[in-house]
């Protein structure tokens, strides 16, 4: 997923704009940007996910080169 980009001073500036106070609307702009910012990274679950998708793949590459070293040990 790509990152999702903020423009905090323009939204600081519609917030001023609407009649919010200044130091507010820049303090309220910089908090949605931060969390807009950490949006695009992955969770716990995510890198759970990801390592059982590796460990079933590194598993079935175990079996696969079993299945080749007994194959070998056959024709020999």
């Amino acid at each position: 997923m790509a990152p999702t980009t903020f423009d905090t001073l323009q939204a600081a500036r519609d917030l001023e704009a609407s009649g919010m106070d200044r130091r507010q609307a820049e303090a309220t702009a910089e908090v949605v940007g931060r969390k807009a910012e950490l949006e695009h990274l992955a969770t716990k679950a995510d890198l759970y996910r990801a390592l059982w998708i590796q460990g079933a793949g590194l598993i079935g590459v175990q079996i696969a080169l079993a299945g080749v070293v007994v194959a070998i040990i056959k024709l020999l």
